[in-house]
């Protein structure tokens, strides 16, 4: 305890925040809490950081984000004469704050800042960094994580996150500095803090419109389709309201409702308090809209559209009769796969193709693609690497080969103007595809059970074991030593037969007869994911395999949690 309370001594002794202050005196005579927030330094990897905010060198707040920054800003000035970063910030508790701190201590440093005028989506900041050539940027944000949390990605010139070369890199400057460095004073040195300009924020929402693709043989029927869609949309007190709403009018969509009480920049998500649109819970506000509209008699709405705070991830729930269904992020990704693959027939261009996603995404799309001619290129999780893909496909001279990304957690791409997952084109895409499906006469539930009995007959299942502490993850990293080591010795009646493709990077793969499943780390919080892939001689078949391969799974996972917890 002598390294957290010696943290602890030192962080009470500096002019910290009100907020900040105040949680430092409750903490006071609690040894454990001190621990929890000083035994360590928030971690820093390709994910950048991200944690709950508080006081702590384990947490989120303006110490960390400015320490994180001077390190930043080291790497950047070995590598360039005159460096630029562009900044961008969500709706979430402090993020503008954290945003402000970092582009001051860039100008401080001698590192030009570009700062965004209000918050924005992920992908934006992404396209700015292309579209103004700079040597980065930062976006403060938590993505999808509970309100409790917030984060800190990094760019690289390519406008990708920042990949695990690199991480190490900065790691080690941001190491090399402390919390409370005072600021430095060499006037000469200073850099400008500037505002990104409108047009700029405009060409990325142009980028998206002219990237709405129609078949060319049904283009008149699919806009007549979807002039008479009918959507519900919820940017989960997010980045995405603007954006959104003007990419779908663009679209011809004009029975466009959006949910009022999550337009507000709400960073306690009042109305939603986990605003991950992978969840139903998240459209509880977009159903009872679709519910009243049903009860009054009036025309229902077609489709649910959510994106998440730093609009990057897009949900949708389609209407089933006077239900609505939610779809998984491997069902969407499935469909908007499939119409662009469509698209890309008629036109001829289908043929060297390529279709990333990650190792934990649906297999259907890989028989898609084979029986297509597509190429599929499965990568680890993180769109990093989806976009450094697209890097090694622009490098080759092949930049426009590239279709479609996507990943199992709602993230999608078309098209290469940005480099990271975009929910405003996911709305876009699913809303294109179902225009498209309207005038075959089917619903996308339809569509999805012809691809099935084209393809063959998957379902896909994940669930999460949750942690509380940062020291939990030692028990984390011995559960996986435990997969690893054969720990796990039946799943659905067979003896697990592991892939070690990538234990190096702790990602547990094994097949199990027929289904496959996947066990790693989150890469942004406390937990251990599951990823159950089964098959089965019909869709009923297919379901009940991968919802007992989960149960077992979740199971073995509690237990091995429980007896590791009991034996601290």
């Amino acid at each position: 305890m002598e390294k957290e309370e010696r943290e602890y001594t030192i962080w009470s002794r500096q002019d910290l925040s009100e907020e900040l202050r105040s949680q430092m005196l409750e903490i006071k005579d609690n040894p454990e809490e001190i621990s929890d927030r000083f035994a360590t330094g928030l971690s820093f990897g390709t994910s950048g950081m991200r944690g709950r905010m508080g006081a702590g060198t384990s947490r989120m707040n303006s110490p960390v984000v400015r320490r994180a920054t001077l390190g930043i800003a080291d790497y950047v000035l070995q590598k360039y004469e005159q460096p630029a970063m562009v900044i961008s910030y969500d709706t979430r508790m402090h993020s503008e704050e954290f945003a402000q701190t970092a582009a001051r201590t860039l100008a401080e440093r001698g590192v030009d800042a570009w700062m965004m005028p209000s918050p924005q989506p992920v992908p934006l900041l992404s396209f700015a960094v292309r579209a103004l050539g700079l040597a980065g940027g930062i976006m403060i944000t938590a993505s999808h994580n509970p309100r409790e949390y917030n984060g800190y990605k990094v760019y690289d010139h390519f406008g990708n996150q920042i990949d695990d070369e690199k991480a190490r890199e900065i790691e080690k400057y941001i190491e090399s500095r402390d919390y409370f460095e005072p600021a430095e004073d060499d006037q000469k040195k200073r850099s400008s803090i500037q505002i990104v300009p409108q047009a700029l924020i405009e060409a990325y929402r142009s980028s998206i419109s002219e990237r709405a693709v129609w078949r060319k043989k049904t283009e008149k029927a699919c806009r007549q389709m979807m002039s008479a869609l009918s959507v519900i949309y919820t940017p989960l007190n997010g980045t995405g309201l603007s954006h959104v709403t003007a990419i779908l009018r663009r679209l011809g969509i004009q029975d466009l409702e959006v949910v009022a009480c999550q337009t507000g920049t709400d960073g306690q998500f009042s109305t939603c308090p986990s605003p991950n649109p992978e969840y139903r819970k998240a459209f509880a506000e977009a159903e009872k809209l679709a519910q009243e509209r049903i009860l009054r008699g009036e025309k229902p709405a077609d489709l649910l559209l959510a994106t998440d705070p730093d609009s990057d991830r897009m949900g949708v729930m389609v209407r089933d009769g006077s239900q609505y269904v939610l779809l998984s992020g491997n069902q969407a990704g499935e469909l908007i796969f499939n119409y662009l693959c469509d698209v890309a027939e008629e036109s001829g261009s289908l043929q060297q193709k390529v279709v990333c996603k990650s190792l934990v995404s649906s297999p259907l799309v890989d028989r898609m693609a084979a029986a297509r001619g597509v190429q599929v290129v499965n990568t680890l999780t993180g769109f990093k690497n989806i976009a450094g893909v697209m890097e090694r496909l622009h490098q080759e001279g092949r930049e426009e080969d590239f279709l479609f990304g996507f990943e199992e957690s709602h993230g999608y791409l078309y098209g290469t103007y940005t480099r990271d997952k975009d929910g405003v084109m996911a709305c876009q895409l699913i809303c294109l595809t179902a225009a498209s499906c309207m005038q075959e006469g089917k619903s996308l539930l339809g569509k999805l059970q012809q691809l099935h009995e084209i393809y063959g007959y998957m379902e896909t299942r994940t669930g999460a074991v949750h942690f509380q502490r940062e020291k939990d993850r030692q028990v984390m990293e011995s559960m996986m030593q435990d997969l690893f080591a054969g720990g796990l010795t039946q799943v659905g009646g067979f003896l697990p037969v592991t892939d070690r493709t990538y234990e190096a990077e702790r990602v547990f793969q094994a097949q199990a007869g027929t289904h496959r499943f996947v066990i790693r780390p989150s890469g942004t919080e406390l937990k251990l994911k599951a990823y159950v892939f089964a098959v089965g001689e019909s869709q009923e078949k297919a379901s009940a395999a991968a919802d007992g391969i989960l149960k077992e799974l979740m199971e073995w996972l509690n237990i091995k949690k429980g007896e590791k917890m009991q034996n601290e």
